[in-house]
């Protein structure tokens, strides 16, 4: 900067920019020289040479796209079709960028992914081109969803629970409401079939001979007895299908529901369930809240069964000789059960929470043992030899890894001291975060499915939600939500990058397809699993359909997308512009398919629509409802019309959250 002194007639040469003290004042400048405020102010007034104009940096750009314009004007003169390449991979700016390194996976995982690096760091890519991801040009209400998942017709939160007023004002005659013994014995049947393997909370051996006593005398029956038949009733009822139960009981679903809920709130009030300090008390509390642990009532009395269970000592490793080991792994068994109850419905009242709770609350108490129900007697001395294989407790004890995990490995420390500190998720923490599933990975593989028969159902549920897990965690930590620049709202990923979260994202949907649709356990004990934001995992499938257009990992994602529709007929026949631009996205996919098929060889010039595209069609063509773009303009990307965008930067606790819940 320099001082510039008059050159001739006042006004002849004057600066065409405001000297540096009134620009850094930011008010207005008489470009005097001296000025005005300069004067008053006794300060040397100074003025900076204005910048050498600026090439304009878009002309080559400008240039490219008037010649790609002419180009396209030419082949639609001479009819030729260039539309199957408008979703095809296109290389980024960033190609000639140094080499970025990634996130990787881990070995051949439970997940059904297969990654590059063993221990989950990021490495280098041999594939040093990075390419525009087809997500990134989705319209907001896709990027961003307002609908994150989508009800089920048999959620248990469709049949409302009676409040605490209704059933105090219920003047029947509890034992009155016992159905007839061959109810009672269907009842606890599906318990034991369907419920009885996901909890473990009580002892079936021991427990069925007092309810076959109770349903030839239920009033001999005590208090805390009363209140777990009842809430065996409630949540065995709750796992069954309308269908079944109009089958099984000749009533309908929800009026046995609130019947039985009704009655087991009863119950519970009668033992005094909120200053208990009875054992069976508690665990008949526990079952009814698992009967509905999405409701408000279930998200209240979870913290009372907490507080109630450390009141009785469950979160301590007790020596106490009066408590039988037979009682002991019992109340280890109901204290994890009650954490992830705890966790489960702590994480639905508070959304946005950002920090684990700590290490203490989940108490110094070991895992329960690997046994079945027949190797516990009451009257046993001493604990039982644990099996190397798989058990009755398979399930429970896959779930309750995670948080075992957490408490005992030194990458879990190190990734939840950056939780705690709030940091963001730089290369190093998802350099931590890919090394964690590895780890976990690794724990499922050895622990739970080296002799595991998939034939056996409760085999088969295990592994599916320890694929569903991993996976499901694997493209959460890859969604280019994440990955959007700045500058540009894109994402870029390589080949290899984009390879595996289409893989985690088919192994999700399908994992939780397996649970929802093809398991004879009750999903909604796993809906933390199956339901919470699955509609990104459609979104980004159905995105990356545009342009996978066959092969036998396709026809699996659209088999998907087909039994979706079939589950949800609401994404047709609904009014939310979600499902506008939901199903347009379907039709621009499948588009792109039914084109790829009818050109392959041995295609036969023409594909069978399904009934969901064709209803998609017809839908589309009477609405009057016009169709979306998928490509939004450059303010859509920007303007989200109110829709709220997740901030993937932060290392958020929900992101870890998921595998800690039971």
């Amino acid at each position: 900067m320099s001082s510039a002194s008059p050159t001739g007639p006042q006004g002849q040469n004057r600066p065409k920019l405001a000297c540096s003290l009134c620009a850094r004042r930011k008010v207005k400048c008489d470009k005097c020289e001296p000025c005005s405020n300069c004067l008053k102010a006794h300060t040397q007034c100074l003025y900076e040479a204005p910048a050498p104009p600026r090439p304009r940096k878009r002309a080559a750009d400008e240039e490219l796209l008037a010649r790609l314009a002419r180009y396209e004007e030419l082949m639609r003169k001479h009819n030729i079709d260039f539309s199957s390449h408008a979703h095809c991979w296109i290389p980024s700016n960033q190609k000639t960028q140094p080499k970025v390194s990634h996130p990787a996976g881990s070995r051949t995982e439970v997940g059904g992914e297969t990654s590059v690096h063993s221990q989950g760091r990021l490495t280098e890519s041999t594939d040093t081109e990075r390419e525009q991801c087809l997500w990134s040009n989705l319209r907001p209400e896709l990027m961003y969803p307002s609908i994150q998942s989508l009800r089920h017709k048999d959620d248990p939160l469709l049949y409302p629970t009676p409040s605490l007023e209704e059933a105090i004002s219920d003047t029947q005659i509890i034992h009155d409401v016992h159905p007839e013994p061959k109810h009672i014995y269907r009842l606890w049947q599906i318990f034991v079939e369907r419920v009885h393997p996901m909890t473990k909370i009580v002892h079936a051996p021991t427990l069925q001979q007092r309810i076959l006593d109770t349903s030839c005398n239920p009033y001999g029956a005590s208090k805390p007895l009363t209140a777990i038949i009842f809430a065996i009733y409630t949540i065995s009822i709750t796992s069954i299908s309308p269908g079944d139960c109009e089958t099984y009981f000749g009533v309908g679903k929800a009026l046995l529901l609130r019947q039985y809920r009704t009655a087991t709130l009863r119950a519970l009030i009668a033992a005094d369930f909120l200053t208990t300090s009875d054992l069976e008390v508690l665990q008949a509390l526990v079952l009814f809240l698992f009967s509905n642990p999405g409701c408000d009532l279930a998200t209240t009395l979870s913290g009372a069964a907490l507080r109630l269970a450390e009141k009785m000592g469950l979160h301590q490793d007790t020596s106490d000789p009066n408590i039988s080991f037979f009682e002991k792994e019992m109340r280890i068994r109901l204290w994890w059960q009650l954490c992830g109850l705890g966790a489960r419905c702590r994480i639905s009242s508070t959304p946005g929470m950002k920090k684990p709770p700590p290490t203490s609350e989940i108490g110094d108490v070991r895992l329960p043992l690997n046994v079945n129900d027949a190797d516990l007697h009451p009257d046993m001395t001493e604990a039982p030899l644990e099996h190397n294989g798989p058990t009755e407790m398979m399930c429970v004890l896959l779930k309750l890894e995670a948080s075992n995990w957490r408490r005992h490995f030194p990458t879990a420390t190190k990734l939840f001291e950056s939780v705690m500190q709030g940091s963001i998720r730089s290369k190093e923490v998802i350099e931590l975060e890919c090394k964690a599933v590895d780890e976990l990975n690794d724990i499922y593989r050895r622990k739970y499915f080296h002799n595991s028969d998939p034939h056996i159902p409760l085999h088969s549920l295990t592994h599916a939600i320890a694929r569903l897990s991993i996976a499901r965690f694997r493209f959460k930590i890859r969604h280019p939500r994440g990955r959007l620049t700045a500058a540009d709202n894109n994402a870029c990923f390589t080949r290899e990058e984009s390879d595996i979260l289409f893989e985690s994202c088919l192994t999700w949907v399908q994992c939780m397809m397996d649970i929802r649709l093809r398991s004879k356990f009750p999903y909604y004990l796993f809906t933390h699993l199956t339901t919470d934001s699955y509609m990104d995992a459609y979104i980004y499938l159905l995105s990356e359909l545009r342009r996978r257009c066959s092969g036998d990992r396709v026809a699996l994602a659209w088999q998907l997308v087909e039994e979706l529709f079939n589950e949800h007929p609401e994404l047709i026949d609904g009014d939310d512009d979600f499902y506008a631009a939901f199903g347009d996205l379907v039709l621009d996919a499948w588009e792109h398919h039914s084109h790829e098929l009818k050109k392959s060889p041995g295609g036969l010039g023409f594909v069978t629509k399904p009934r969901f595209i064709e209803r998609l069609y017809h839908e589309k063509s009477t609405s009057g409802r016009p169709r979306y773009s998928n490509l939004p303009s450059f303010s859509d990307s920007r303007e989200l019309g109110g829709l709220e965008p997740q901030d993937e930067n932060d290392s958020n606790w929900l992101y870890w959250e998921e595998f800690l819940r039971l």
